[in-house]
């Protein structure tokens, strides 16, 4: 072992985190402490109640560095903080590091919206979920825009708007924008949201059954209509949902299920009483007991973006339990939390339910990833690469006769886009329409960048035939980068009156590879490919647009291509600018002349409308 005793003495007796690292300075562990020296102290002496995780770290520790808290709830905040930053070899790696999807309720604007995000604030708004997918939060706010019209547009949108839009039409809007509805009235719907969304359904369904009735009552049997209509919609809704738990409460619980070093939790999410979706999470890099993993498992998921429930329900207790819960509930808002591990009754059921969906998680992602390998696999030998291509970038550029080109670079890892580590380039050469030479720029500044930040590629696939393919291969070179592949894909196209499926190009090979329609690696090159064209489309559009934009402002006195560019930044569009008053103009550009003439300009446009 490394680390000396003396290094061990001069640790303070406080709160905090340590982190142990290697002579090269790597991060190989952090952990939290009540008492730091007492905590590294028993580690080293291997003691009962050290982190399992720590002994196979401790020979390759030869320093130790630490960061004084006031308090532990502190320390367990920046233990966090810092396994993110570092991702050390000896913490359970959790695989899954996606924010989870989101319903935020803006309550704090005057006509709230419901909008799906992915990053929670304390903004004020309130946040429902987490939900299984984006999809599923998509498709609860469509449900919810029917029978329960709030706006959909901006706040910006709304203020300057002076007619309903479409969606007002299509009954998907109630018009709080130009007064078809009272304040009152649209509260009204935001309450019923809320009851919705808080899983109060009963409540919320005894509320229109008794709205029905009094409009009913009044003979307004439209309206009565209407709130029945609403009312069946809504039992279809709950109807499908699943009820696990005796009481409307809600509460999240966690199974986990392991083989070896490597495991999978599922987090069950219950909201009164039903269950309305689950997580799964893959873990890497497990050793020791289950109460460390499910530590670690509260702090990554909990922490990292995801409403906290005020109950938890856990197969075992970790040991820092109190200083978990007073962690969540400062992070909840309010209200306690309780961290439970039951023994029996429902609540322990719901948890042998999680566990099993945990297990049946990990089985499936081992048929995935065995799917995966393989492929690869098929991949190597068919197109001579040296390995198996674990990281794939596709490039592809899009133009109109070469302007406004945009080249786009799309990333798959492990079987799955990785659209974090997407790009974009506007590309720089003229001289119209060449794509060979823009898929050269593109690689270039693409293979550069990698070089410095060390995240290369295996293999790199171009769209196009032997022109595009060899673009590709040319900058690799130049780059020195000879130790990936590249290979072209080109469409299935009609030549001669006959058919000719698509078709991968290869370095040093004449003739190409054709493809087998409906094959593994076909469709996979085609999912691929198909991405990197959608992403490259997208930004050539957007460009396109930016620039007939800024064309128009620049047609205004003093506006040239910073000041526009300034103004789109701030407002997002023309029709943004035009409704700004002048002294938000003024604000943005810094001129009150320049501000006065822009203002002017659209004030002189809507007249003529």
């Amino acid at each position: 072992m490394s680390l000396s005793r003396d290094k061990i003495r001069r640790l303070p007796r406080k709160p905090g985190v340590y982190l142990m690292k290697s002579a090269s300075g790597d991060v190989l562990y952090v952990g939290k402490a009540i008492d730091l020296r007492r905590r590294v102290s028993a580690h080293a002496r291997g003691r009962r109640g050290s982190q399992p995780f720590v002994p196979a770290a401790i020979p390759h520790a030869d320093e130790i560095d630490y960061i004084v808290t006031d308090t532990e709830k502190e320390a367990l905040l920046l233990e966090n903080n810092l396994i993110k930053e570092h991702r050390p070899r000896y913490n359970v790696r959790l695989k899954d590091d996606t924010a989870y999807a989101h319903l935020r309720l803006s309550v704090n604007e005057e006509y709230p919206a419901l909008t799906i995000t992915r990053n929670l604030h304390k903004d004020g708004a309130r946040y429902f979920g987490p939900y299984s997918s984006a999809d599923a939060a998509r498709k609860t706010v469509r449900f919810l825009q029917k029978v329960f019209p709030l706006r959909s547009c901006s706040s910006a949108e709304l203020s300057r708007r002076t007619r309903p839009c479409v969606k007002y039409q299509i009954k998907r809007c109630s018009g709080p924008c130009c007064g078809m509805i009272s304040g009152a009235g649209y509260q009204g719907l935001v309450d019923r949201i809320i009851l919705f969304l808080s899983g109060k359904t009963g409540s919320l369904l005894s509320l229109l059954e008794n709205e029905m009735g009094a409009e009913a009552a009044r003979m307004n049997y439209e309206r009565a209509g209407e709130i029945r209509d609403t009312v069946v919609a809504i039992r279809k809704t709950v109807e499908r949902q699943k009820s696990v738990s005796p009481d409307d409460a809600d509460r999240d619980a966690i199974g986990v299920y392991r083989e070896g070093t490597r495991g999978e939790a599922a987090v069950l999410c219950v909201r009164g009483g039903k269950l309305i979706g689950k997580r799964a999470i893959a873990l890497e890099g497990i050793s020791g007991d289950e109460a460390a993993v499910v530590r670690e498992i509260l702090i990554s998921h909990y922490l990292g973006g995801t409403c906290v429930p005020p109950e938890i329900l856990l197969p075992v207790l970790p040991e820092d339990c109190a200083a978990l819960e007073s962690l969540l509930a400062g992070e909840r808002g309010g209200g306690e939390v309780s961290i439970l591990a039951p023994r029996r009754g429902a609540k322990r059921a719901l948890v042998i339910l999680a566990s099993t969906n945990a297990e049946a998680s990990f089985i499936s992602r081992g048929a995935r990833e065995l799917e995966w390998e393989q492929l690869l696999d098929e991949m190597r030998r068919r197109f001579g690469l040296p390995s198996p291509p674990k990281r794939i970038e596709c490039v592809d550029v899009s133009n109109i006769s070469g302007s406004c080109a945009v080249g786009a670079v799309a990333v798959f890892s492990d079987g799955v886009s990785h659209k974090r580590d997407y790009r974009r380039f506007h590309i720089t050469l003229e001289g119209g329409a060449d794509d060979c030479g823009m898929i050269y720029e593109v690689l270039t500044r693409r293979i550069r960048r990698a070089m410095q930040s060390g995240t290369l590629p295996d293999l790199i696939v171009v769209d196009g035939g032997k022109g595009q393919l060899h673009a590709a291969v040319s900058a690799l070179n130049d780059l020195g980068a000879r130790g990936i592949r590249a290979i072209a894909i080109a469409k299935e196209r009609e030549t001669g009156g006959r058919k000719m499926p698509e078709r991968v190009f290869l370095e040093g090979r004449k003739n190409a590879v054709p493809l087998r329609p409906g094959s593994r690696i076909t469709l996979f090159l085609q999912r691929v490919r198909d991405e990197a064209h959608r992403f490259a489309i997208g930004g050539h559009r957007g460009l396109r647009m930016r620039r007939l934009l800024a064309s128009e402002l620049e047609g205004i006195e003093g506006i040239g291509e910073k000041r526009s560019a300034l103004l789109l930044s701030r407002f997002g569009d023309v029709e943004g600018i035009a409704g700004a008053p002048v002294e938000e103009l003024q604000r943005v550009l810094g001129n009150s002349a320049v501000a006065r003439m822009v203002y002017d300009y659209f004030l002189g446009r809507r007249e003529k409308r």
